[in-house]
């Protein structure tokens, strides 16, 4: 008799409906996000499945285009130059983002805002906050 010692295989649920973060929503382009009908947990990304309650009752929402950041830092990528990466706070969600510093210093607390272009979507300091 033989037994058979492999554990059983779980398959991973899909838990976003689409890899895109960026859609147009009435009051213009925003990043995409997900409420739970059941625990009102708010996420980042087009949901199917709750992250905090595991519910599948979700709604689409546009989350804000301000937010706060949070801590950063700043990646040396050979010859692509310095590439600032930060968690922004963006209403009770927190995201990693790419981030622009033109003019304004980037420091932890500071207000930034969304913003688009060809490369996709990123988050810059609000000048004069």
């Amino acid at each position: 008799m033989t037994t058979n010692t492999e554990a059983p295989v779980s398959l991973p649920i899909a838990d976003l409906e689409s890899d895109s973060l960026l859609a147009e929503f009435p009051e213009g382009q925003r990043l995409v996000g997900s409420r739970c009908d059941r625990c009102r947990q708010v996420m980042i990304g087009a949901r199917v499945v709750c992250s905090s309650c595991v519910g599948r009752d979700i709604s689409r929402v546009a989350l804000p285009t301000s937010g706060v950041l949070y801590s950063f830092t700043r990646l040396h990528v050979g010859g692509a130059g310095v590439r600032p990466l930060g968690y922004v706070d963006i209403g009770d969600v927190r995201t990693l983002a790419d981030l622009r510093e033109d003019d304004v210093p980037l420091q932890p607390g500071m207000n930034v805002a969304l913003g688009v272009d060809d490369d996709g979507w990123f988050f810059a300091p609000v000048a004069g906050a």
